[in-house]
């Protein structure tokens, strides 16, 4: 019979498996990972307020709501006064110089302005319309409407 030669060149020691390239690449990976990763910064995103000095600060004066109404005949009311009445007159000049007045006196105290609109069923859109171009034209964009 014929012996077989085995293919082990080294029959008396077990075989090794030499895993020092195989760990020298696993640490190149981490440094490549560890270098293009971002970091986040979770601590910016908090909004902390430090303690330290406190400032002692007054409360802004608040200024009354304005409510003009506009009735059924078209007239136009402040507060429940009469500023302008004829319905033909589409610059509503009275209404216009309370406005103006109204919106210097917010921007002096520092708070905000607030104006209602109650305006009638009977009441034309037009009408409507004008008290709203009166408003902007003074600045005072804070408009609510009621019924």
């Amino acid at each position: 019979m014929a012996r077989r030669k085995s293919s082990n060149p080294f029959p008396n020691e077990d075989p090794e498996l030499n895993i020092s390239p195989l760990i020298d690449v696993a640490f190149l990976l981490l440094i490549y990972f560890i270098v293009t990763t971002t970091l986040m910064k979770q601590e910016a995103d908090l909004g902390l307020v430090l303690p330290g000095v406190a400032t002692e600060q007054s409360d802004p004066v608040k200024t009354d709501q304005m409510v003009i109404k506009i009735s059924g005949d078209g007239a136009v009311f402040v507060n429940d006064e009469m500023v302008d009445s004829d319905p033909d007159d589409r610059s509503l000049p009275n209404l216009n110089d309370r406005l103006e007045r109204y919106a210097m006196a917010a921007a002096n105290a520092g708070s905000e302005t607030m104006v209602v609109v109650d305006c009638a069923d009977e009441a034309s859109e037009q009408r409507f319309i004008d008290v709203l171009n009166a408003c902007s034209a003074n600045g005072l964009g804070n408009i609510s409407l009621t019924q």
